[in-house]
């Protein structure tokens, strides 16, 4: 089935998100192309520089230049910058390019020691309680907030309402009744679950659902190897070996057209993908990540966008004024940013919670996940601590590994990364 215009549109926007956690971010920002420059709006005082990478729905940077003209106590320039999005921000965080506030999915550790961002706890200890408790994961380094949430995007399971009615079943609540269900509804046509083709979709959102987490509560050793943990990949072991999983579909999990096109009964996916599934099928539903081994919890595993300021602005005082203005107070840009032009939950819980498109049917499902059961990845988690968890991974899914073995040396390998 070919992408459609919307569905393209919807994920090349955030899908990135959760393409695999936090170290693939930098990936996903890396699919734009070329700088636009910028677009200048606002009042008068200072003039600063705000950066966004390039969206791809429709609208988006209009309403980014309209935030920016509403605001009275600077001139905003909004530069919509393609190309390498990640790669260009660094090079400007270290140089002093012309940037003062900026949007970022992945706040490194290195880059706040290194003072390239400005700390925000100033801004954020006081309206902290307001926010989606998750969503302060990531933007939090040694107690310090260096910054403030846009948007959330969070992961879960679809299924098809009326294959589940038809079979008597219920939407699962653990890892065994989902390999159950995906088993009973393979069909010669159809298969019973949609785990990327690479079977690894979820195995990121599964460390928490498996009763871990990436790192310890000290933040000193990883914690994603739980018997859990290993169970759970397990299981995905046998449904490749039953053929109950989809695989080779035209498009990967993050795009919904292989579900959108009745090729898997379940799929999991992010929830920018809801408007064109329901613009597709009419019988779709949601259900969180299912708890996972004896230690599990369901979880909805999410992803995020953080506005911060460049530690070598100098306008920092204008610039945390900006963000706080436009990401804190200003509620209508907040909703009008996450739900008109794709599908994401304001990370402001009382503006989730007014927000019409999220008070009915799946879109208070998703915002109901997020609220009770959402878990993000910490900064401390870098690329170097998490690589011998994805390799090993990749090669438990691919290779039949032994799941056991394979996490026990992964976990070895991130904590020399940890110490080194």
């Amino acid at each position: 089935m070919a992408m459609s215009a919307g569905t393209r549109n919807l994920i090349s926007r955030r899908g990135a998100l959760g393409l695999g956690g936090l170290a693939l971010a930098g990936g996903g920002l890396a699919a734009c192309g070329g700088n636009t420059g910028g677009l200048t709006g606002g009042g008068g005082g200072e003039s600063l520089s705000q950066w966004y990478h390039q969206y791809g729905e429709e609208g988006t940077q209009e309403a980014a230049k309209k935030y920016a003209s509403t605001y009275e106590d600077a001139t905003v320039n909004v530069n919509w910058v393609t190309g390498d999005y990640a790669a260009r921000l660094s090079t400007a965080l270290l140089s002093g390019g012309g940037v003062d506030v900026f949007e970022n999915n992945g706040i490194a550790v290195d880059q706040a020691q290194q003072g390239r961002y400005v700390d925000l706890t100033d801004i954020m200890e006081p309206v902290k309680d307001q926010f989606n408790e998750a969503s302060l994961g990531p933007v939090t380094i040694d107690g310090k907030i260096w910054g403030i949430p846009m948007i959330l995007d969070p992961q879960h399971f679809y299924y098809r309402k009326s294959l589940f009615e038809k079979a008597g079943i219920q939407p699962p609540e653990t890892w065994e009744d989902l390999v159950a269900a995906a088993t009973e509804l393979t069909t010669p046509d159809q298969k019973g679950l949609f785990l990327g083709n690479n079977y690894d979709a979820s195995a990121w959102a599964m460390i928490w659902a498996a009763g871990g987490s990436p790192l310890n509560e000290a933040k000193d050793a990883v914690g994603y190897n739980t018997p859990g943990y290993a169970e759970g990949l397990g299981a995905i072991q046998q449904m490749i070996k039953d053929d109950v999983l989809l695989t080779g579909a035209p498009s990967d999990w993050a795009d919904p057209a292989a579900f959108a096109a009745g090729l898997a009964a379940i799929t999991w996916g992010g929830c920018w993908a809801l408007p064109a599934l329901e613009g597709a099928l009419d019988d779709i539903g949601v259900f969180p990540h299912p708890a996972v081994g004896s230690d599990g919890r369901q979880v909805a595993f999410m992803g995020s966008w953080n506005e911060q300021v460049a530690g070598n602005s100098e306008k920092i005082d204008a610039a945390k004024a900006f963000a706080k203005w436009l990401w804190v107070d200003q509620t209508e840009h907040q909703t009008d940013w996450a739900l008109s032009y794709g599908f994401h939950i304001p990370p402001i819980t009382a503006v989730a919670d007014q927000a019409e498109a999220l008070k009915e049917g799946n879109g208070l499902e998703i915002a109901t996940m997020a609220k009770e059961m959402g878990v993000t990845g910490p900064p401390e988690y870098t690329g170097d601590v998490g690589t011998p968890r994805d390799d090993a991974v990749s090669n438990i899914l691919k290779n039949g590994a032994d799941p056991a073995e394979e996490l026990a040396k992964a976990e070895e390998a991130s904590n020399r990364a940890i110490g080194s």
